[in-house]
């Protein structure tokens, strides 16, 4: 669903803009028609067991129980992709974001919500799980991210935190998902000016998509009601034939 309003996080709304607004409205429309099914929450929420030393496997079982089967193999590769990493860690605590706002202009925000952060070696550490199997952020849409977090979540505790960005995506095809880590200072950032250039990019392509899908949306419910002209109809209903 390609809905700034309700969209689920940062990145999913920093992954829909292009360079242009007519090629971020086909993104929506692409991302509108996909009717995209299964969620990626449990594993998610999981993340932060793992980071926590939880076995990978006693989280893998309690997937097997949920109800939606389609989300169970999703969700095991999401974990059994990230165990390694957070294995290597050995934190002694891992804790949440709490859900925060960016506003990108126009009366809409999103949310804002690192998947956690810790801390190692005297400095904290801020985590970017991206959990997506068959897309991911390109170059740009990452350093859209970094400069947002730096004006959103990177700031005063978090100042000097280390930002890395866990990408689990898979880079070849049916070869299944791999890990890759991306520090902040090697992510870039864009300027303050081309940030607003994206942003009105993103708002001005979600407010034509709405327009459009909302028209259509009008028309087919008129569609449906459309009511026949009385002067259509026959004046007189013929009976049934009579049996001969």
């Amino acid at each position: 669903m390609a809905d700034l309003r309700r969209t689920p996080s940062l990145q999913h709304a920093v992954w829909l803009i292009k360079s242009n607004v007519e090629d971020t409205v086909v993104e929506m429309r692409k991302l509108d028609a996909a009717r995209i099914t299964i969620s990626l929450n449990p594993a998610r929420q999981a993340l932060k067991l793992l980071m926590q030393g939880h076995d990978v496997e006693w989280i893998v079982r309690q997937f097997s129980l949920l109800s939606y089967k389609k989300n169970i193999k999703p969700n095991t590769d999401v974990v059994r992709t990230f165990a390694p990493y957070a294995a290597e860690k050995s934190v002694e605590w891992f804790r949440e974001f709490r859900p925060a706002s960016y506003r990108i202009g126009r009366g809409v925000f999103i949310p804002v919500q690192p998947s956690g952060y810790w801390s190692e070696g005297g400095r904290l550490h801020v985590l970017w799980a991206q959990c997506w199997k068959g897309r991911t952020l390109d170059p740009l849409q990452l350093a859209i991210l970094n400069t947002i977090l730096l004006d959103s979540v990177l700031v005063d505790d978090f100042r000097g935190a280390e930002f890395e960005w866990l990408d689990l995506c898979e880079v070849i095809p049916k070869k299944g998902r791999e890990r890759h880590v991306t520090y902040g200072d090697q992510i870039g950032t864009v300027t303050e000016a081309e940030l607003k250039t994206y942003l009105d990019i993103l708002l001005t392509a979600f407010e034509q998509f709405s327009a459009e899908k909302a028209a259509r949306k009008a028309a087919e419910k008129a569609e449906k009601r459309k009511i026949i002209d009385p002067s259509d109809l026959p004046l007189f209903k013929e009976p049934p034939s009579d049996p001969v």
